[in-house]
């Protein structure tokens, strides 16, 4: 092959567009980046990028009588998070739990990129969120992803769980301590009574927020937790005012609305 040869196909392939120290597109086709220089400095290099980038988003829902009416909406948003996600060129695992009475895992570390569209489901038991904590954050583990988020969102407090109070506490310390990020959504008019319930549950009550379930309330929680993401990928960090969406619709659930969502599906 001549030099020419070469060059052109150096030029043709996006991973040459880092030889060339141009800005390489956020969204990268990693099967094609790579193509063929799999040892080079530069391939090293961007799959560096995309492990550093990885997330593991675990969702832990509240499915109890007084959710009834949510879960249409939830498993909407669900649905279009991971859809979003799946286009990116790093990997964002996503876990559900659902509970009430029952612990009732869904799907565990799915990687969005497999996921299919999930349907609603009935709202009908109690809260034995002590349970549901256990059950959904201890299968996480470190090497799942460098990024790691738990979501809870509930309306209730704990019922009947087998699992008690410390238990919960000393988990969520431990994944706290480790660098993992424990969200507390809760559904409540009760001024501060998410950063209240937080406190009681391990969780820091600078990651707890009130949230209201009408209107656009669940679609503002899901551009939240992408916001979360973005923080975390670019800067490394959980942005500081990450709950103000939130907290106005809260305030003013009939005038704010979401942000409209750009669903990137590659086609």
């Amino acid at each position: 092959m001549s030099n020419d040869q070469m060059n052109q196909k150096s030029s043709g392939s996006k991973l040459a567009l880092l030889r060339q120290q141009k800005p390489v597109p956020t969204e990268v086709d990693i099967a094609n980046a790579i193509d063929g220089f799999a040892a080079s400095i530069d391939s090293k290099a961007l799959a560096e990028t995309i492990k550093r980038n990885s997330a593991s988003v675990n969702l832990i829902i509240d499915r109890s009588g007084s959710m009834d009416g949510t879960s249409s909406a939830i498993s909407s948003e669900i649905n279009g998070f991971a859809e979003r996600q799946a286009v990116k060129a790093y990997t964002t695992l996503v876990s559900l739990t659902l509970f009430d009475d029952e612990v009732l895992p869904q799907f565990g570390k799915l990687n969005a990129k497999d996921f299919k569209p999930i349907s609603p489901w009935p709202c009908p038991g109690g809260t034995n969120i002590y349970d549901a904590l256990i059950s959904a954050i201890t299968p996480i583990k470190p090497t799942d992803a460098n990024h790691r988020l738990h979501l809870v969102i509930t309306d209730g407090k704990n019922g009947d769980s087998c699992h008690s109070q410390e238990e919960v506490q000393k988990l969520i310390t431990s994944r706290i301590n480790c660098g993992e990020h424990i969200f507390l959504l809760f559904n409540d008019d009760y001024p501060n009574s998410a950063k209240d319930y937080a406190l009681s549950l391990g969780i820091n009550p600078n990651n707890a927020v009130n949230f209201n379930r009408y209107g656009d309330g669940i679609k503002i929680i899901f551009q939240t937790i992408e916001d979360l993401l973005d923080g975390l990928r670019v800067n490394g960090a959980v942005p500081k005012d990450w709950a103000k969406a939130i907290q106005a619709h809260a305030a003013n659930p009939q005038a704010i609305k979401a942000r409209e969502t750009h669903y990137l599906t590659g086609k």
